[in-house]
């Protein structure tokens, strides 16, 4: 089973559990909502512990979370510094949208044919994500955006993208 970080607990708020959680998803409200489930998970990413959200607000950039079990400020300091995690659900993704971590190490090809190189990271800015890609002597940035990006093959971990002049 494959899982996906969502975020780390970083401190604790108040004296009753409350916990402040520093976000790496863009799914925030789905993924720590009421009622929902995330993991901690041991040095082999099984899972060590199930909680269960019992409550959740929005913090600016951060969130703020309550544990069933998590009660006191004794209990909640035990997962400072701690990562979140979720199990892995592509059919939470709408049609053209990908996880990150799917795209990294999947080759990229120009529409004429050429390898390029391979998705080393997906590195996200203000307007857009951006593919860096592995080249020599020095990596390469793609946006990925429909413009720049022709097509995405999960199964042959192929990333097809527009042939742009002066880009190597």
């Amino acid at each position: 089973m494959e899982f996906l970080t969502v975020g780390t607990i970083v401190r604790t708020i108040g004296l009753k559990g409350e916990v402040k959680v520093y976000p790496s998803t863009h799914f925030r409200d789905s993924r720590f909502s009421k009622g929902n489930h995330v993991f901690l998970l041991n040095e082999n990413k099984e899972i060590e512990e199930d909680l269960l959200i019992v409550k959740h607000s929005k913090n600016g950039e951060c969130d703020n979370l309550i544990f069933e079990g998590y009660d006191t400020i004794e209990k909640a300091e035990k997962l400072l510094k701690r990562e979140l995690f979720v199990k892995k659900d592509n059919s939470f993704l709408k049609k053209g949208v990908y996880f990150y971590s799917d795209l990294e190490g999947m080759d990229v090809y120009f529409d004429n044919g050429a390898l390029i190189g391979k998705v080393k990271k997906v590195e996200e800015y203000t307007s857009y994500a951006t593919l860096r890609i592995e080249h020599s002597p020095k990596d390469v940035l793609v946006p990925f955006v429909k413009a720049f990006v022709l097509s995405v093959s999960l199964e042959e971990k192929k990333i097809v993208i527009k042939f742009i002049e002066g880009l190597l």
